[in-house]
């Protein structure tokens, strides 16, 4: 007699999907150096666990896009080349016990940034290769006393961030070449390169900062001018000061016996009447102006009744009314007549 559950079993093992496959194939006896480039179109993530006692291991154009976070370089490995793949970012330990490598190919991957101390233990490192990577900056750990030759891309920041230990004085830096690596594959100098393309970025971002702090300081010059201009025109009335117009245009003026007519009151507001409650003469007089009331165009009453009165053709509500008088305290009133 059959048993009734094997079909069953049969189908769950055939629906099984099948394990995934490794990105790449390494043979049993696997030599000690090792290529295996352009052997996968694209690799998700790679583990690193195939590799065993490599020293020289060849992993360009793989389409690799990520490394197994558990990945790391052996000590024995001597030459590693991960170039053109679309690594994004390697494991902060990725090259902890990496004391034996002394080239390292990171070119033309999509790295924008590396921890800092990322070279750290990589102490015996002598060649580096950067270039064809959207860095802003290179670790400075991956000035090892041991680097001789460094390529990173021609972009100012990358290029800043390397500037002063590529150019070190000391005897003991001297045999460092750093060199750039543009789209078009041109080789410069990162020095030269910088002197170019950088410094002139520099002076321009400078000037327009400068422009934008000068435009600054002027608009609050401005600001002040016009506020205090607000300030002056609105200032309320008091001994020599002038009230604000009225609908037709009249100031208004209150002035003691110690002050003088303006020349703005005798522009801006002529018809007025200047009255003068004291044997003394006007203080404007000694001046060379002869007041108001002295004119011929002006009539002053004086009723006998001590009220003084103001006689203007203007219409009513347009005349400004003036106090002068000898004693602070004492109030004289013009009023127009009607």
């Amino acid at each position: 007699m059959g048993h009734p559950a094997s079909p069953l079993l049969l189908l769950l093992l055939l629906l099984r999907p099948a394990a995934s496959s490794p990105c790449l194939q390494v043979p049993t006896a696997a030599p000690a150096e090792l290529d295996l480039a352009n052997k996968s179109h694209h690799c998700v993530e790679l583990d690193w666990g195939i590799f065993h006692q490599q020293s020289r291991l060849n992993l360009s154009r793989n389409g690799i896009d990520a490394l197994s976070p558990s990945s790391r370089v052996a000590p024995e490995l001597e030459e590693l080349d991960l170039s053109h793949n679309g690594l994004r970012e390697l494991p902060a330990t990725f090259l902890a016990r990496a004391r034996g490598l002394r080239g390292l190919r990171l070119q033309h991957n999509r790295l924008r940034a590396l921890p800092d101390a990322f070279f750290a233990n990589a102490t015996a490192l002598q060649t580096l290769w950067l270039d064809g990577n959207p860095l802003a900056a290179v670790p400075s750990s991956a000035f090892q006393a041991s680097l001789r030759s460094l390529a990173v891309p021609c972009r100012c920041d990358a290029v800043g961030s390397v500037l002063t230990p590529c150019a070190c004085p000391q005897p003991s830096c001297r045999e460092l070449q750093c060199l750039c690596y543009s789209d078009h594959q041109l080789t410069l100098n990162v020095t030269d390169f910088h002197a170019q393309q950088c410094r002139s970025s520099v002076g321009l971002v400078a000037g327009v900062a400068g422009a934008a702090v000068g435009v600054a300081v002027l608009l609050a010059v401005v600001a002040v001018l016009g506020y205090r201009r607000r300030k002056v025109a609105t200032a309320g009335a008091g001994w020599g000061k002038r009230e604000p117009s009225v609908a037709h245009g009249q100031p208004r003026y209150i002035s003691r016996a110690s002050e003088t007519g303006t020349a703005e009151a005798a522009t801006t507001a002529p018809d007025y009447e200047n009255v003068f409650v004291s044997p003394c003469a006007a203080p404007a007089a000694a001046q060379g102006w002869t007041p108001g009331w002295q004119e011929e165009r002006y009539s002053p009453q004086v009723p006998t009744d001590g009220d003084y009165f103001l006689e203007s053709d203007a219409a009513p509500g347009e005349q400004p009314i003036y106090a002068n008088t000898q004693n602070p305290n004492d109030d004289i009133y013009i009023v127009p007549n009607q």
